[in-house]
């Protein structure tokens, strides 16, 4: 249960910690998403195949999916900006470490590890923002935030390509860690003291499960980041294998793609508040499918791809932030336990999306990659409009 807190500063003082969590997610969002803009590199550089450096996203996708609720429940007395602060922290120190690995087996249990940070992160940032905004401002300031996970698809998952292809990786990981510890530095220098969300107990997570609404949205998270991440995981190789990419188109590619989700983000903060959270997540989800669709009609020609991933792309990440709006708004009590389980269902979604590419890259069959994603978003389409209307049926 989340409770409102007084003393949460100046107007100024609210924007300073927006954006501070905006930059958060953009270093989170950047670490997480690190292996697949790097996968050609970690290939090489630890000898090891494709479909096994799609192991790190799979580990840190079952780490996250399993263990965010139990996070959310062990930390939720905690004081928000030591709690953020310090999960920062520990990002910091997992990618140093990571810089270091000796082997691929070393750096797959470090990803394990590091990734607990963004189960921590995430879900508390979007219900910090619930804290210190009021009420009608709430949508628009978690989709604002989620902004910077978008920009990390943008900025950051390119740039680390970039300079694991002519730097190295680890030294990707090591300005990762160096980036991690500012963004802690900012956290904890711009976030008021004294915020506190109400412990969750097992009656609160008996009350999420116990909502079919709850349960239709969730689900809804689990089948779109499925079919993600069943692609995206493993762009950079369909990239180099299909249009014969040089590590720098590579690297564009990734940027315009995740432009298209930052501007689909900014779009979704925008217009939210005037169509509505449900109907804005279903344009998302049928942007998704279209490009999709898009993309493996016109498998191997860079016009068709460009072309696919500028539409999917803006459905990709304002999805996501809309999901936490929508949970929120339908039942603010329960904000702590939905969001950090929807947090938990995005990371599934990247084990499962992962591991179904994993299997059909080790069969040396790309071309199927995008053709199975697009049935998850189908899926995701049919569990929105359910969704939608067990909440009406409610009203």
């Amino acid at each position: 249960m989340t409770q409102e807190n007084p003393n949460v500063g100046t107007s100024a003082a609210l924007q300073l910690a927006l954006w501070t969590l905006f930059a958060g997610n953009f270093i989170i969002g950047t670490g997480i998403l690190l292996p697949a803009g790097m996968l050609n590199d970690l290939s090489q550089g630890l000898g090891v195949s494709p479909a096994a450096i799609g192991l790190l996203m799979l580990a840190g996708g079952i780490v996250i999916g399993l263990g965010a609720p139990v996070f959310a429940t062990l930390t939720s007395g905690f004081d928000r900006r030591l709690l953020l602060t310090g999960s920062l922290v520990f990002y910091a120190a997992g990618h140093a470490l990571s810089a270091l690995a000796p082997d691929f087996w070393t750096l797959l249990v470090l990803r394990a590890l590091t990734v607990i940070s963004a189960g921590i992160f995430t879900p508390q940032a979007a219900a910090t923002v619930g804290l210190m905004m009021p009420a009608e401002k709430r949508a628009g300031a978690v989709a604002f935030i989620f902004i910077g996970w978008s920009i990390a698809s943008v900025a950051g998952m390119p740039s680390g390509s970039l300079i694991a292809a002519f730097v190295g990786w680890r030294v990707a990981y090591a300005i990762m860690a160096v980036l991690a510890l500012v963004s802690a530095i900012m956290v904890w220098r711009s976030l008021p003291g004294g915020l506190h969300a109400g412990k969750l107990s097992l009656n609160a997570w008996r009350d999420v499960f116990a909502d079919p609404v709850l349960i239709m949205i969730l689900l809804v998270t689990l089948a779109s980041a499925s079919g993600q991440f069943a692609v995206f995981s493993y762009l950079a190789l369909l990239f180099k294998e299909l249009l014969g990419a040089s590590p720098a188109l590579i690297a564009g590619l990734l940027a315009g793609f995740g432009a298209a989700g930052v501007a689909g983000n900014f779009l979704a903060a925008r217009f939210v508040g005037r169509m509505g959270v449900e109907h804005m997540i279903l344009l998302a989800l049928v942007a998704l499918f279209l490009g999709m669709m898009i993309f493996s009609a016109t498998l191997g020609v860079l016009i068709g791809a460009l072309a696919g991933m500028a539409v999917w792309g803006l459905g990709t990440f304002s999805s996501n932030s809309l999901q936490q709006s929508r949970l929120i708004a339908h039942a603010p009590a329960l904000a702590s336990a939905s969001v950090a389980l929807n947090t938990s269902t995005i990371y599934l979604g990247q084990a499962i999306g992962a591991g179904v590419g994993g299997r059909f890259v080790a069969q040396h069959a790309l071309i199927w990659l995008t053709p199975v994603a697009s049935l998850f978003a189908v899926g995701a389409i049919g569990l929105t409009l359910i969704a939608s209307r067990l909440a009406r049926r409610r009203k």
